[in-house]
């Protein structure tokens, strides 16, 4: 997988790796994700960037959850040419969400490659 410099955050200068991600992913404004992630961490009573609230955001958009990779590092995938995030960690307490665009990884660095994946979700076009 190839890497490519991205970080995008609010008007305050904040940033999280789950919104970053969805902007990349789905072609959206940081605001606008935080805000939908917001809402629907209301409807779920958790927080904005728990898993349910995130797979629900992707659900809305037509991403479908790839089991089959769990435990994998990064840097051994390989995936085809369409759109992913991956949500990883390091098997302790750092976990991180990347967008993966025709096999390049969009992220503030490239620190990614030895984290390991929890799951895999996949834009179905």
């Amino acid at each position: 997988m190839n890497y490519s410099y991205y970080y995008i955050k609010d008007n305050e200068g904040r940033s999280n790796c789950v919104i970053r991600s969805f902007c990349k992913l789905y072609n959206l404004e940081y605001n606008d994700v935080a805000s939908e992630l917001l809402n629907i961490s209301k409807e779920f009573n958790k927080n904005f960037n728990d898993i349910e609230t995130f797979e629900e955001f992707m659900k809305r958009r037509n991403t479908i959850k790839l089991d089959k990779y769990e435990g994998e590092l990064i840097k051994d995938l390989k995936l085809d040419n369409n759109s992913y995030i991956i949500f990883c960690y390091d098997k302790k307490d750092f976990y991180h969400m990347v967008p993966v665009i025709n096999n390049t990884v969009y992220d503030y660095s490239d620190d990614f490659y030895n984290l390991y994946v929890i799951s895999i979700y996949k834009l179905n076009p």
